[in-house]
């Protein structure tokens, strides 16, 4: 697994903020653990959002309770 020693802790003071603390540290996790199968899957350079952007996505809205695209779009 990978060590999380290497990252700080700092006051985040907005969401902005969160997200991109929260992207940096998800993509770098993925890009260690991703198998070969899926980084060379067909079709992957015409992705409109990354893996990781979609798993930040998702983590970020159910740490503030938003579970579903609708409830992003009115958030």
């Amino acid at each position: 697994m990978s060590e999380l020693k290497y990252y700080s802790v700092h006051k985040i003071e907005n969401l902005k903020d969160f997200f991109l603390v929260s992207y940096i540290i998800i993509d770098d996790i993925y890009h260690k653990i991703i198998p070969d199968s899926i980084r060379f899957r067909r079709n992957y350079s015409e992705s409109k959002l990354t893996d990781s952007e979609i798993i930040t996505l998702a983590i970020v809205g159910e740490i503030h309770g938003i579970s579903s695209e609708k409830a992003w779009f009115k958030f």
